[in-house]
């Protein structure tokens, strides 16, 4: 059930990406989820060897890390739409550019924070 829950952001991704114009931008995300993906496929097929447990402490860690980032990147994302709503500072968002955002409020989160974790 927890490997269910990795491939989420991955599914997201796709769903996104059909719903940006075409672009530029599109096609570099889905190149780069790409790649990202048959390397990640490849390092846990490679791991699996080696199969490495670890502590409650270390899976503890993951999760109030990888919540903290969450939220500091949604405050983020709320402060800055606070700022531009009230008009102190005008920002042009685009809507692709906001849900690429928040693509990576997933992706770092669920897939860099741990590794950071993990290689401490």
């Amino acid at each position: 059930m927890n490997k269910i829950f990795t491939y989420i952001p991955i599914g997201l991704l796709v769903l996104v990406s059909f719903g940006l114009e075409s672009s530029w931008l599109k096609w570099l995300l889905l190149g780069i989820a790409s790649i990202a993906i048959v390397f990640a496929k490849y390092y846990r097929v490679h791991m699996q060897d080696e199969d490495i447990e670890f502590d409650e402490r270390v899976n503890a860690n993951i999760s109030k890390w990888s919540l903290r980032t969450m939220i500091l990147l949604n405050a983020v994302l709320i402060l800055v739409l606070l700022i531009n709503n009230k008009g102190l500072l005008p920002v042009d968002l685009d809507l692709q550019m906001l849900l690429i955002y928040l693509l990576l409020t997933l992706f770092i989160p669920f897939y860099i924070v741990p590794t950071i974790i993990k290689k401490l």
